[in-house]
């Protein structure tokens, strides 16, 4: 019975894995000879070695991989070495000790393999007076808490250490005996790598409101790998994981695992898909997966696909952008509102169309990842909707109020949007006052450069990014330019027809006396557009719910 009992649990192990690997990290101290050779992650001394400074010097040497937390005797008559040695390891690291002036310690270090992070603790004192609260903040983004205390201060450890969840923290305590050495398993968690775009607003809404929900049910189990394939390293990666799951459909999010991927836009296809994928990956656990083609190999592959019509056509399609719109269609009613002549109007809009083009050709190549990639972009870009969206709302009530003035009145009203004469001239005087031709012309400029910089966009996933990682400094580089060029272009198509119509259509004579015999109809189509815009842009932003509209 026992036997069989022996084979069943056997078995159970081999075909129903935790779905977690685990990797080794070796603690050594007080040692009389080196360690031996281990073929670990990581190697933590604790120091109080017997040897000599320069044997103790040959061992943090024989390993890249060494972080060294001394004992207080080191500290005490081993101060110097520790100073000289530091470059040698990844860090020095004691956790209740502040001597002024002195940039040898770090309270805590972090140290990341296969993407999960341990943050390793040492505590030497019997009452450690630090600021607990930056500490247990520090832990909360990491996978393992290693925390190394003595025998006298452990249970204050233990105690300070409890908010943190299940086996995340685990208590190493110094050991007095010679040559002493102990190993520890970290356990990693199954990975799910999100590739997204910073400048997507579909894909800011599923990362931060589908997919945590989600993960949060499996997290002991799950970590999940958010990166940015504007980013070229990124973007590589991506490719290499859609050529080893051949993926067809190709979108703006996808989520990979060594069990399947998603790639799906529709938030309940893709929460759905998502959780099947969290399940596979759970239950199968880690697989040993062959490694795909170098992924730029498959990106000179993907490129030398392009021709000019696909860059054409995508660039057309991705310049549906409604923010852009949104601020010419302001930019023109202003300036018309306000009486600008014809010739400053199609100065003013040219000149933004061209900024547009400008820094949309600057981001291709790639000059404002960084700063697209910080919260702060995206904070930005919010803001920027909600204030364009309110300003668009704004103009729609007052042509709405033009509307009901002229239907009780009966009085024609003109393109006034409800603005009273002594406003509109005191508005214009003051524009007059503040803005020559010269600094309408440079305000163009900035609102040019400022929109296309934080507007949200979800461009060809396809096209724009490998276009971007070819231009940088490949065989093909000048060809991508090229194409990066025509990309751009055909970009602004939709916003210079969008401007142009408007323009061209303000000064038709044909258009302009139908208005006025259409007043009612003509400004409630017009609140009509504004509305559309901002509840547009309301939406791509996340101020609101694409469900809702």
């Amino acid at each position: 019975m026992k036997r069989i009992f022996c084979f069943l649990l056997l078995s159970m192990l081999l075909f129903f894995p935790s779905g977690a690997e685990a990797y080794e990290i070796l603690f050594y101290g007080n040692l009389t000879q080196p360690p031996p050779e281990n073929g670990v992650v990581l190697r933590i001394d604790l120091g109080g070695h017997e040897l000599g400074e320069g044997e103790w010097g040959n061992i943090l040497e024989s390993s890249s991989n060494t972080v060294l937390l001394p004992s207080l005797s080191d500290i005490e008559k081993r101060i110097s070495f520790l100073e000289e040695n530091r470059e040698k390891v990844l860090g020095v690291v004691v956790s209740d000790l502040f001597l002024e002036g002195s940039s040898t310690f770090s309270p805590f270090l972090s140290f990341t393999h296969n993407y999960h992070q341990v943050l390793i603790f040492n505590f030497l004192h019997d009452d450690p007076d630090v600021p607990w609260d930056e500490y247990l903040k520090e832990t909360e983004e990491a996978d393992s808490i290693i925390v190394v205390g003595t025998g006298e201060n452990l249970p204050l450890l233990r105690e300070k250490f409890s908010a943190e969840e299940g086996e995340k923290v685990q208590f190493v305590e110094r050991d007095s005996s010679p040559d002493f050495q102990k190993k520890l398993a970290v356990e990693e968690k199954s990975l799910l790598f999100f590739f997204y775009s910073s400048r997507c607003p579909t894909c800011q809404q599923l990362k931060n409101e589908v997919v945590p929900p989600l993960v949060d049910k499996y997290k002991d189990k799950i970590k999940v790998i958010y990166l940015d394939y504007l980013f070229s390293d990124n973007y590589k990666k991506m490719v290499e994981w859609e050529e080893h799951w051949q993926v067809k459909n190709i979108t703006s999010v996808e989520v990979f695992s060594d069990a399947g991927f998603v790639a799906e836009e529709d938030e309940k296809k893709f929460a759905s898909k998502l959780e099947e994928l969290i399940q596979k990956t759970v239950e199968s656990g880690k697989k040993e997966i062959s490694p795909p083609p170098e992924g730029e190999d498959l990106i000179f592959r993907r490129f030398r696909k392009f021709t000019p019509w696909i860059i054409m056509g995508a660039g057309l399609l991705d310049g549906l952008n409604p923010c852009a719109f949104a601020t010419i269609v302001f930019m023109v009613n202003l300036l018309l509102l306000l009486g600008h002549s014809r010739r400053r109007i199609l100065e003013v809009g040219l000149t933004y169309s061209a900024a547009v083009f400008v820094t949309y050709l600057l981001i291709g190549l790639g000059l404002f990842q960084f700063w697209q990639a910080l919260s702060v972009y995206q904070t930005a870009s919010r803001v920027l909707y909600l204030i364009m969206a309110l300003l668009l709302l704004v103009f729609a009530a007052l042509s709405i109020k033009d509307a009901i003035q002229y239907k009780r009145e009966g009085k024609e009203t003109g393109m006034t949007l409800g603005l009273p004469e002594s406003w509109r001239r005191r508005i214009n005087q003051y524009l007059k006052n503040s803005f020559t031709e010269k600094n309408l012309v440079v305000a163009a400029i900035l609102s040019g450069f400022v929109i296309s910089l934080l507007e949200a966009g979800c461009t060809g996933q396809i096209y724009l990014p490998t276009i971007m990682y070819i231009a940088q400094a490949t065989p093909y580089r000048w060809q991508a330019l090229g194409y990066l060029v025509l990309y751009n272009a055909f970009f602004m198509i939709p916003l210079l027809a969008v401007f142009l119509a408007i323009f061209w259509g303000s000064q038709s004579k044909a258009l302009v006396n139908f208005a006025r015999k259409n007043i009612v109809f003509s400004k409630i189509a017009l609140a009509a557009l504004f509305i559309f815009l901002s509840l547009l842009l309301l939406g791509q932003s996340g101020w609101i719910s694409w469900r809702i509209l």
